[in-house]
């Protein structure tokens, strides 16, 4: 009876503990669990800072969202918009504050596009932190500082592309440099930071045109680099070969022939058929 006696009190203390454990959180519908309490909490229509990292279910890194105009930002709705679909990072930004960071556990069926080797898995995670919160005033204050500084880079990097487009065209100067893939490019910095080496994650602002100078695409007009894994196949060909050129802060111009960019077919209605392409290519970070 004794035996029986102890084992009910210890069934029943578990019981009591399991009990007392806290529910998982929950936001729009997904799992959460906050890592660190924040201080200042975004209000309704202020603008909140959030660096996000985003890993797959073994820890490793898929994407990074943790600095300058690569940092999602979001205003706080005053309501929910009725029918919108659930945003969980926007949600928790107007809960955990300033200096918090908590993590979301997305299952991968209520995401689309991913690889086929994520998508073999349960579940990715967004790792978020808020960083900081503007009201209207302040926002709209560095929209326009933001807009000036990349109205100004662009201004700077067109003038080097335009003089470097004459010197392809002439093709006799000892400042072009061939790959034996093909690719060709002017260094005009290798920069000092780390490699752009294939299997990293590169951040890079570029500046794209076709041979008679016009432009067709360039991350200055919407302020976000392109991110992308070197090597993987993440970009044209011309890329994956030119970035593992440069070092972080570094910068070139690159004529990449139709073979190493979009091939004989193109991509209409952008890039026509069988076209090369010049860009201007600057390493910002490295992962």
């Amino acid at each position: 009876m004794k035996i029986v006696s102890k084992l009910l009190i210890i069934s029943a203390l578990i019981a009591t503990i399991h009990s007392c454990q806290e529910a998982p959180k929950m936001i729009g519908g997904f799992k959460y669990e906050t890592t660190k309490k924040g201080g200042e909490v975004a209000k309704v229509g202020e603008y909140a800072y959030v660096a996000i990292t985003i890993k797959d279910q073994n820890d490793s890194i898929l994407q990074e969202m943790t600095k300058g105009p690569n940092m999602p930002m979001f205003k706080i709705p005053a309501n929910p918009i009725v029918g919108a679909q659930a945003n969980p990072i926007q949600d928790l930004a107007a809960v955990i504050g300033v200096g918090g960071k908590a993590t979301i556990f997305m299952p991968v069926d209520s995401l689309n596009n991913l690889p086929a080797n994520i998508m073999a898995m349960d579940y990715i995670t967004y790792n978020m932190e808020i960083t900081k919160v503007e009201t209207e005033e302040e926002y709209q204050a560095e929209m326009q500082r933001i807009k000036d500084e990349q109205e100004a880079a662009q201004k700077e990097v067109i003038e080097v592309v335009n003089a470097d487009l004459e010197i392809f065209k002439v093709g006799t100067s000892d400042l072009i440099m061939t790959t034996p893939e093909g690719l060709k490019y002017i260094m005009h910095d290798e920069g000092n930071g780390a490699q752009g080496e294939a299997g990293k994650l590169a951040l890079v602002d570029y500046y794209g045109v076709f041979l008679d100078g016009e432009m067709f695409d360039n991350s200055y007009r919407s302020g976000r680099p392109f991110q992308f894994t070197v090597g993987r196949q993440e970009a044209i060909s011309g890329w994956d070969l030119a970035i593992p050129l440069l070092k972080e802060g570094g910068n070139a111009t690159i004529y990449v022939p139709y073979t190493l960019a979009y091939g004989e077919a193109g991509r209409p209605p952008v890039i026509p058929v069988k076209t090369d392409l010049v860009f201007h290519v600057a390493l910002r970070t490295v992962k």
